[in-house]
């Protein structure tokens, strides 16, 4: 239990006690009407009981027609034998199959009770052979039929409703939609079905359009736009619905991400922090599963050659959450043990093994990513996958189809959560009351957003049904036995993985990596500036941002290090004048930053020779570059007097980056040993000859002056 008061006091910290049970929003109708279906559902009858109505509350969404000529028709029709006849129901505009109930002329809306709100109520009487009904109800009856026993279970079963808006003018249908009447006559002992729920809590971040140097120099975090006040009020008003329900074990997969932003965010919605606080404290009920930073593709990540922040993204993303991993099961973060990877991807046996060097020992993966995966009927068991060196990891195959009913009805969140609810149904009516355990598991596909409507009305309809039993990831693994596979266990290949930009990923991890090297780890402020900085390569792998997106996050984060890079100067506005031959040149380096950073001084000029006898030198122990201005002596020799440069280059200690280059003017009024005994030689060479040359001249005058003829020989 040590990771439950972990994660208690580490949220708690920026925790609003008050404030749980405040994020409840409703919708106005205004909002709903600009991007609602035509038919809106806000909420029905998850499981019909014996002598229980079956009531539907709605509302026209993006119609135009007046209310007063709107009417609603309702068509039941005989219960579904299969999943695949599920799915026909919810893919096709009107289900098939024998029609058992219908109105025979559209009601009215203006007849039906209607809510402050807007909501209209459609309750139904429901009646079967063996349990006549005595509610009433103010709309019409469903009488329950067989319809040839395609369903064993009669009348318990899954029946496709269809509720359209007609206009009553016109007789024209506006739109509709398909829901399910979920009839159960269980026993109270019923083997009820298992259903492990895994929730991300999590928000996309997308790249700021153009940040200012100013902005990426007090918060490098600004090279990501802030989150919009739609994306946050999801997040918030999830996690509400969450505390709401507390009584429904799920499995949560909390994004630091998303985390630090509900803790930093103006204003700070702390209420959220303080709910998942409460819910962490139920370990039994809640399962929190360390999640990366960002959401990735791991699989990606390994192919790409960047394991290595396949690590980082986990150890980050732990940091706040990650101590509550497998608490039903008694290991925590701090064993080694991080417990289950959750995905919607497939991943190899190299994955497998970096996912195991990273402490995992489960996996949900995807059913269509394993070859023939365990199952009883539609249901999953545990199975054993193998990494690349043979560790076996526990495994259990989540389903695609259920995962499809999150975004199944867009714009339509209660309708399908109450989908999910139903084809979660019909999997039980498959083998109702086993004498087994039965379980599935069902995760959001990566691209679907935290959505309150959605989660309220499953974790609702979840808590009433008495076929479905709500559990956690590990409740399933404790549950259901563990299938032997016989060698068919294997993940399918795994071809398509999206493209990173590796390249860039690359480049700036090095960058980044140097800089948080260099500055101070004494100074809070670039621990800050270095873990976000850091934060951003994470964020810019993210598998729910599209490439060119990822790629922004990355240029955005190098222009964040670069303007850390603008705090440190040489101060090269100035001339000196150096009056010797020997001495020392000062340099000053001036930095605004508020952290010190390490560094090493790299001197060049082709007028003057250093401490080496060269005309460049790295000075061999490291300076430290405090705020405000550094000066350091370098010794130097003149080579010889004039106007010249000296160039002087500050760098991380590893010479990996360059903190900043500059000019130093320099005049030399000194004379050098070198030049004065050169400029000697020069005279004496001189000297010799004039010399030389005088003496040739004058004797060859004296043997003109004997001749008589300048420059000829006398006859013999």
């Amino acid at each position: 239990m040590m990771g439950g008061l972990v994660v208690v006091a580490l949220l708690g910290a920026a925790a609003n006690p008050g404030a749980a049970g405040a994020h409840t929003v409703v919708p106005s109708a205004q909002a709903v009407a600009a991007t609602a279906p035509p038919l809106l559902l806000e909420s029905q009858t998850a499981t019909v009981t014996a002598g229980q109505p079956f009531d539907l509350r709605f509302r026209p969404g993006s119609l135009t027609v007046p209310t007063a000529q709107l009417g609603v028709s309702v068509t039941v029709y005989a219960c579904l034998s299969s999943i695949s006849g599920f799915d026909q129901s919810v893919a096709a505009s009107t289900p098939s199959g024998t029609v058992i109930s219908s109105t025979h002329t559209a009601l009215p809306l203006a007849t039906l009770p209607r809510t402050p709100e807007g909501w209209f109520d459609l309750s139904m009487r429901v009646v079967s052979p063996s349990a006549p009904s005595s509610a009433t109800g103010t709309g019409f009856t469903i009488a329950l039929s067989s319809a040839g026993g395609q369903c064993g279970g009669f009348p318990a079963g899954v029946y496709p409703v269809r509720v359209q808006l007609v206009n009553t003018t016109t007789q024209q249908t506006m739109g509709g939609l398909t829901t399910h009447l979920v009839y159960s006559n269980a026993p109270s002992d019923t083997q009820k079905l298992l259903f492990a729920l895994v929730l991300p809590i999590r928000a996309t971040f997308t790249p700021a359009a153009d940040p200012t140097v100013r902005q990426l120099l007090g918060h490098p975090s600004a090279a990501l736009a802030p989150l919009s006040t739609a994306a946050t009020a999801s997040v918030v008003q999830t996690v509400a619905k969450l505390a709401a329900h507390d009584t429904v074990p799920v499995t949560l997969e909390p994004s630091r991400q998303t985390i630090d932003a509900l803790t930093t965010g103006s204003p700070t919605p702390t209420g959220a922090v303080s709910e998942l606080t409460t819910l962490a404290a139920s370990p039994l009920i809640h399962q929190f599963i360390r999640a990366p930073y960002a959401p990735v593709n791991a699989n990606g990540l390994v192919s790409a050659g960047l394991a290595d922040e396949l690590s980082l993204q986990v150890t980050r993303g732990g940091e706040i959450l990650g101590a509550t991993a497998d608490r039903a099961t008694g290991t925590t973060a701090a064993s080694g043990a991080l417990g289950v990877w959750a995905t919607n991807d497939g991943l190899d046996t190299s994955t497998l093994t970096q996912l195991v060097a990273d402490g995992y020992t489960r996996v949900v993966v995807p059913a269509t990513t394993v070859t023939s995966p365990p199952t009883n009927g539609s249901t999953a068991e545990p199975f054993v996958l193998t990494s690349s060196r043979g560790t076996p990891l526990g495994a259990i195959a989540s389903s695609p189809d259920l995962a499809s009913r999150f975004t199944g009805s867009p714009g339509n969140p209660v309708l399908a959560a109450h989908q999910l609810i139903a084809e979660l149904a019909q999997i039980y009516y498959e083998k109702p009351n086993d004498t087994t355990a039965r379980a599935v598991v069902a995760m959001p596909p990566t691209s679907w957003s935290d959505n309150p409507l959605f989660v309220d009305a499953l974790l609702a309809g979840l808590a009433a049904s008495p076929i479905i039993r709500p559990v956690t990831v590990d409740t399933v693994f404790s549950t259901v036995a563990t299938a032997t596979c016989r060698n068919t266990c294997r993940p399918t290949a795994v071809t398509g993985s999206p493209a990173l930009p590796v390249a860039s990923i690359r480049v700036q991890r090095q960058r980044v990596d140097t800089f948080s090297a260099a500055a101070s780890a004494s100074a809070p402020t670039a621990r800050t500036v270095s873990s976000q900085l850091g934060d951003l390569i994470l964020a810019g792998e993210s598998a729910t941002l599209r490439p060119a997106q990822q790629s922004a996050v990355l240029r955005n984060t190098g222009r964040a290090l670069n303007a850390q890079l603008t705090q440190f100067a040489v101060a090269g506005d100035r001339s000196i004048t150096l009056t010797s031959q020997q001495g020392t040149l000062p340099i000053d380096l001036t930095s605004s930053a508020p952290y010190p950073v390490s560094a090493s001084l790299t001197v060049t000029s082709d007028k003057l020779l250093f401490p080496n006898g060269a005309t460049q030198w790295t000075k061999p122990d490291t300076i430290q570059v405090r705020p405000g201005t550094n000066i350091v002596e370098v010794p130097f020799t003149a080579r010889t007097s004039g106007q010249f440069t000296v160039d002087v280059t500050i760098r991380t200690p590893s010479g990996g980056l360059v903190l900043s280059r500059g000019e130093i003017s320099v005049r030399s009024t000194a004379t050098s040993v070198v030049g004065v005994v050169l400029s000697l030689g020069a005279l004496v060479v001189l000297a010799v000859w004039w010399f030389r040359t005088s003496r040739k001249r004058r004797v060859a005058r004296s043997h003109d002056e004997v001749s008589g003829t300048p420059g000829a020989t006398e006859p013999g």
